[in-house]
């Protein structure tokens, strides 16, 4: 069961956890973006897909609701069970920096976060700060001082897998207000020592509820 205290690096996970992830041979991501209010679609996704995960990643704009979900969770051991044991989010350009709690605390959002997978360094952002909209070059720039082969975005929307050289730059989608064309997603990127897999999942629901999902083999 994850630790639900943030860190000093701003993440969600004990030392332990964050250990185990960053030797683990083959490890499998969560990733979603832009739940923009929409509780229940990032729910829905914890509850199925975080048990057999080993980090969620979210990219941005629902720092509200990662807030419901860990406050959820402390009230309802199912989800609390289903949350991967490490989580890493950072601010998008309709969150604050800090999200207040129950308990009188914050959880602090920043705006970049990266995390050691395997021995990879994973760079985590929203991407409004670098320019999205108008290309990845900024981006890209930020992965090399950084140290970083591969990156995780939102902001625009739209999900999509970028691969410059050696650079994989990926953008699940939006789980709620998708754009250009593409349903509601998210992604699971499976990383192995010499690979890197993205998944993208299409989300099909019905009067605001999910009902089930479907694995594209291209989000386009």
């Amino acid at each position: 069961m994850t630790s639900f205290v943030q860190n000093e690096d701003k993440l969600i996970a004990s030392p332990q956890a964050l250990k185990d992830l960053e030797k683990k041979d083959q490890a499998r991501l969560l990733i979603s973006s832009d739940s923009h209010g929409d509780y229940k679609i990032l729910q829905s996704i914890i509850r199925q897909f975080g048990p057999d995960c080993d980090a969620f990643i979210f990219c941005g704009d629902g720092a509200g609701d990662i807030a419901k979900l860990l406050e959820s969770a402390r009230g309802d051991g199912d989800l609390a069970k289903a949350i991967p044991p490490v989580m890493a989010f950072v601010r998008g350009n309709c969150d604050p920096d800090l999200y207040p709690l129950s308990d009188a605390k914050y959880l602090k959002f920043p705006d970049y976060q990266t995390l050691n997978v395997n021995g990879q360094k994973i760079l985590i952002t929203h991407g409004h700060n670098a320019g999205v909209n108008f290309g990845l070059q900024n981006l890209a720039y930020s992965m090399q001082l950084q140290e970083s082969k591969l990156a995780f975005y939102g902001h625009t929307h739209i999900a999509r897998q970028d691969n410059f050289g050696e650079y994989k730059i990926v953008n699940p989608g939006s789980c709620s207000k998708p754009r250009g064309g593409q349903a509601a997603g998210f992604a699971i990127a499976t990383l192995g020592k010499n690979f890197v897999d993205i998944a993208f999942i299409k989300i099909i629901s019905s009067g605001g509820e999910c009902k089930s999902f479907e694995v594209l083999k291209n989000p386009y």
